[in-house]
């Protein structure tokens, strides 16, 4: 009896019902070497991912190092990426496949071969792709390996060329090193020279000023009428009676003898009439070439040690050919009259 169109509907729905069976059927039916056909084809498409897998990791690498240099090589690796992709799409595609028309072989075989001789020839396409790819990566590989032996020789050349001028550089800072010793050693000999001629200057302005102020002590001294813008009759005290004075007054317990001490280096205690009233009156004078702070701070002092010794109207005088600006402060600060080559300034008019 002809096994019909009818039989085989009910064939296959008793596989649908019995899977089981299919198995069985498949063993029955199909020789050893289509049983192992899918095997063979799924060993083929693990060893075909682990190659594209690997040849695709070479790529990446090799792309990483060519990618700034060769621009065709970035086509090249874009179209092979390409490539690759779509032979990961078809090698899915072809899976899906298989696997739903896996309980349809039977009836399909001349379909599967079919596909089986285009996945042969599309796997003959990818390995001669693959022998293209590998071919391109030799030439890129050969071309990066003439471009790094051209970059390590500029490189070197490029560090010879830095090596002289380092030397060069360091043979003008022995130079220079050289030279600035030689400029300091002469600008510490000039300046040792300039030093000694301040020195000089500054002793010859010591002693001019001394000599300076020692002339003017005198001519105030020999002068008495040098003060009369302050008084009349004015006599200067001589020095041994200035000391009787002191001594008198420290023995009187009116001054002490610090006091006496400080008070006798007094240039000069001038005795007369006020201008303007008829009383006695005293002047305890500083004289100095230029008066100072100094001068005006002991004519203060000591004008006040001699009021109280001799119990009178003392005024505090600097006489003195100019006053320094902080001097002049003071003076009309403290009190204190200025003496200038026969003029007197009273304190609040010293300029």
């Amino acid at each position: 009896m002809a096994f019909t169109v009818e039989d085989l509907r009910d064939l296959a729905e008793l596989l649908r019902a019995h899977p089981e069976w299919r198995e069985p059927l498949w063993a029955l039916l199909a020789s050893e070497e289509v049983r192992r056909m899918p095997e063979r084809m799924e060993r083929s498409f693990q060893r075909a991912a682990r190659l594209i897998l690997a040849l695709y990791r070479a790529q990446r690498q090799h792309y990483k190092e060519f990618v700034a240099h060769r621009a065709e090589t970035d086509r090249r690796f874009a179209e092979l990426a390409e490539a690759q992709r779509r032979t990961e799409e078809s090698l899915r595609r072809l899976a899906e496949e298989f696997a739903a028309h896996r309980q349809e072989f039977i009836a399909h075989r001349q379909e599967f071969i079919a596909h089986r001789q285009e996945f042969l020839e599309f796997r003959a396409e990818v390995d001669r792709r693959f022998a293209e790819l590998a071919e391109a990566q030799r030439r890129h590989y050969e071309e990066f390996a003439a471009y790094r032996a051209e970059t390590d020789r500029r490189f070197a050349e490029l560090a010879e060329a830095q090596r002289r001028h380092y030397e060069e550089f360091a043979a003008h800072r022995a130079e220079t090193d050289r030279r600035f010793a030689e400029l300091a050693e002469a600008l510490r000999i000039l300046t040792e020279r300039v030093d000694r001629m301040e020195r000089r200057q500054e002793d010859h302005s010591r002693d001019l000023g001394r000599l300076k102020s020692m002339r003017l002590e005198a001519l105030y001294r020999e002068d008495p009428g040098l003060f009369r813008p302050l008084l009349r009759r004015a006599a200067v005290v001589p020095s041994a009676r200035k000391m009787e004075l002191l001594e008198e007054a420290e023995a009187a317990g009116r001054i002490t003898t610090e006091e006496v001490d400080r008070a006798a280096p007094l240039d000069a205690l001038v005795e007369g009439f006020h201008r303007r009233e008829d009383r006695r009156v005293y002047l305890a004078v500083e004289i100095s070439w230029q008066g100072t702070t100094k001068d005006v701070a002991r004519a203060v002092e000591r004008a006040a040690v001699f009021a109280r010794a001799l119990g009178a109207e003392v005024i505090p005088v600097v006489a003195a050919k100019e006053l320094t600006a902080p001097a002049r402060r003071m003076a009309r600060a403290r009190g204190v009259w200025w003496l200038q080559d026969g003029r007197a300034f009273a304190p609040q008019e010293i300029p």
